[in-house]
């Protein structure tokens, strides 16, 4: 009889963590995006909550593993310690996304399957939002670029849209509902030639702009020390130089892209910096301490030596920017995460250049749907700089470069992607990758792009 009793519950822990594992493939740099469908036909087919949340524990871990190299290699923490600090994360993150959903679905809802897409989906929405700003990654939605014309229809919709169109396909498909399924796919597909239509007639007359885009390739165990950081800035600003010469409209370096503070004015490398802005103008993400000892990550355009306009990161990462209350006491039991917290910026506009408005989104606020719709509605073009040296050539930057494609087919205007460590590039507003920098490769890029307001 225990026998029996335990034989069917084994099975279902190992079809769950056999979905936790298809559900996490078509987030790594293998891009299965297919394999998302049959990872949601098992757990609508298990629809228990200790098993959605077994299933949620394994994808997020697998998922979000590649954090392990800002942690242990970067950050100094015994991997010990890490997995002490990044299990409570991986399990919160599990009953937030999957066992809460499933047990309120439980609650309210249990009879009508219908309603369970809605709660994943809403529970998606609120982890992006709460708590600490929200951790809008991983969102089944962000899959949509892989996938042809349904993915021109994010122009009316969103991710979170998307997400539904998921979770409803799945279910669908797992109670052989296709005629209704073709229905959606058929909405969804329409909506998408619509946006190819609207996009189209955008660009035509839409004026166009050459951009230079400098990927610095600095190794990020020199970036944390400012004396090693400062040996490749002759070498980074002679590649500015020759950015400068070219014949392009502007020139773009990534996060904090040189080892100065941008206040730091006496600094002959900064002094050499703004020389070169007399030659064109230079888009540049640098670190700034103001007031005394705030420091600001932000975005400085430069022009004859002079600052035009700047951009402060208003949403910062928690822990890697900032230390959440009521954690601070982690500091002192943790060096390696010690430090003095970054100070949110205020402004949330583009920055203005003679004829260009450009949204300047800077690393992880790419994530964020509200955040970036609202940059990028008053501006021409969206320009992401980035630092994806703290997670390597990983898992953890794939879904990072994701969100630009997401973001570029959301709001129809090209995105140009500037990393100090790779895939520095551009991507137009279909969300094709037109062009891409290889990991870790110094070098310049150059496009044009045209000018979408």
């Amino acid at each position: 009889m225990r026998y029996h009793t335990y034989k069917p519950l084994l099975w279902k822990i190992t079809y769950s963590f056999i979905a936790g594992f298809l559900l996490y493939l078509p987030f790594s740099k293998y891009e299965l995006w297919f394999l998302v469908l049959p990872a949601l036909m098992l757990l609508f087919a298990l629809r228990e909550a200790r098993l959605w949340f077994l299933s949620g524990s394994f994808f997020f871990f697998l998922s979000l593993r590649c954090a392990s190299i800002a942690g242990v290699e970067f950050g100094g923490l015994h991997p010990i310690i890490f997995y002490i600090l990044f299990m409570p994360f991986v399990l919160l993150l599990s009953l937030y996304q999957f066992y809460a959903p499933l047990k309120l679905w439980q609650m309210l809802a249990q009879n009508k399957l219908w309603a369970l897409p809605l709660m994943y989906a809403l529970f998606e929405l609120l982890r992006s939002h709460f708590p600490y700003g929200g951790f809008p990654w991983l969102i089944l939605g962000s899959l949509s670029p892989y996938v042809p014309l349904i993915r021109d229809s994010l122009l009316y919709t969103n991710v979170y849209i998307h997400s539904l169109l998921l979770l409803y396909s799945a279910m669908l498909l797992l109670r052989r509902r296709l005629k209704t399924l073709f229905l959606i796919w058929l909405v969804f597909t329409t909506a998408g030639l619509f946006a190819l239509i609207e996009k189209g007639e955008r660009i035509k007359g839409s004026e166009s702009i050459r951009v230079a885009l400098v990927q610095t390739a600095v190794p990020q165990e020199e970036k944390l020390n400012r004396e090693s950081f400062k040996k490749h800035a002759k070498d980074l600003l002679d590649l500015v130089e020759g950015a400068t010469r070219m014949k392009v409209d502007l020139v773009v370096l990534p996060e904090s892209a040189l080892h100065f503070f941008y206040s730091e004015e006496e600094e002959d490398f900064n002094i050499r910096l703004r020389e070169l802005s007399f030659f064109k103008p230079i888009l540049v993400g640098l670190v700034d301490l103001r007031e005394g000892t705030k420091p600001y990550n932000s975005a400085y355009l430069l022009e004859k030596g002079m600052t035009l306009d700047y951009y402060d990161k208003t949403k910062l990462f928690p822990i890697g920017e900032y230390m959440p209350k009521p954690f601070g006491f982690v500091k002192d039991l943790f060096p390696a995460l010690s430090g003095i917290d970054y100070t949110p910026g205020k402004r949330l506009k583009p920055i203005e250049y003679k004829n260009m408005k450009i949204a300047s989104p800077i690393c992880f606020e790419i994530a964020y749907h509200d955040l970036t719709k609202k940059l990028s509605k008053q501006a021409d073009f969206i320009v992401v700089l980035t630092n994806d040296g703290w997670f390597g050539n990983s898992d953890c930057t794939h879904q990072h470069y994701l969100w630009a494609r997401v973001r570029a087919l959301e709001n129809g205007k090209y995105v140009l992607w500037v990393n100090n460590s790779g895939d520095t590039g551009y991507i137009d507003p279909y969300g094709k990758i037109l062009e891409k920098m290889p990991y870790m490769k110094r070098g310049i890029s150059q496009h044009e792009i045209k000018l979408l307001p």
